[in-house]
């Protein structure tokens, strides 16, 4: 890391930390101009100088990240990804993929808890095999019964909980997966030119949500192992899943807001893997001109063949 300012590379060096004067700002510790928080807000920029802030005292002691997945996909490669995605896209509105438009897209860690679970399966079930034959003028049909048992056991590691109210849970879902053999130990300085927030649901609250993904996943892997029935009927199943770990991480979102019409439309490319999600908007003077468009056409069409038929 090097600073354009001072030139100092890789510093372990901070800033003064900014003060809350309060509730809902802090002071610039670069140029003293006042900056809106949020109750979460654990990164942000100052909107006069942009110089990036993070406040300490909302990631350290029970805040403190454990993990952390750096940016991999700098700021120029999430543009280059959007426009790719959506360039292609005929009716989108002509400052939809604008450099100056996507100069506002900012990149941010969102919270995550990291469950890893333990999970005991029993699964009791009949299935049928069916065999049919024809002998003299006769069809047969046998069906044969058995009993179908399977005892499993599982290992989780890091299922991956959002922690953020204000990401959509779907949304933070469908972004997945990341690589998660690249967590690290969490260091400040990988914060810094990014905006981030502290977890604003707990680890026992999120918990549930963690629970349905361990038991789903289970079900499908115990499900799996069934094959080459009829049918199968279900008698009994049994999912335990048991609690082993839990790490509180911060993982890399790059979010761009275009507002359009009075609605604002929210695209994330994945910090780490680039997968892009996002719908564009419609303009609808273009979906207008594109119907006058080939209406002309048409009708230009039909006479020249009209013509040539006369």
């Amino acid at each position: 890391m090097c600073c354009p300012h001072c030139e100092s590379i890789d510093s372990e060096e901070k800033m003064a930390t900014p003060q809350i004067t309060e509730e809902t700002k802090v002071t610039c510790a670069s140029c003293g101009a006042p900056i809106d928080i949020t109750e979460h807000t654990s990164a942000t920029k100052c909107p006069n100088c942009g110089n990036y802030v993070v406040l300490d005292e909302r990631v350290s002691g029970k805040f403190l990240p454990h993990l952390i997945i750096p940016f991999k996909i700098g700021k120029q490669d999430a543009k280059e990804l959007l426009k790719k995605e959506f360039s292609n896209r005929p009716f989108t509105p002509a400052g939809f993929l604008s450099n100056a438009s996507l100069d506002k897209m900012e990149g941010s860690y969102v919270p995550f808890f990291m469950y890893d679970y333990h999970s005991d399966m029993n699964y009791q079930a009949t299935g049928t095999k069916v065999r049919t034959w024809v002998s003299g003028s006769y069809r047969y049909t046998e069906t044969s019964y058995f009993d179908i048992t399977r005892q499993m056991y599982a290992d989780f590691e890091k299922v991956p909980v959002d922690a953020s109210i204000a990401m959509d849970d779907g949304l933070m879902d469908l972004i997945e997966p990341y690589n998660y053999k690249e967590l690290e130990q969490h260091q400040d300085k990988y914060m810094s030119g990014f905006l981030a927030e502290k977890y604003n649901m707990g680890e026992r609250e999120l918990t549930p949500r963690a629970v349905t993904k361990v038991m789903k996943d289970s079900k499908a892997m115990m499900e799996a192992t069934v094959t080459g029935y009829a049918t199968v009927t279900n008698v009994h199943e049994n999912i335990n899943p048991i609690k082993k770990a839990v790490d509180y991480a911060l993982l890399p979102v790059w979010e761009y807001i275009y507002s359009y019409q009075g609605k604002e439309y929210k695209y994330h490319v994945n910090g780490q893997t680039g997968k892009v999600l996002g719908v564009t908007p419609v303009a609808k003077g273009k979906v207008v001109a594109y119907g006058v468009t080939v209406f002309v056409l048409t009708m230009l069409a039909g006479f020249l063949i009209r013509g040539m038929l006369l």
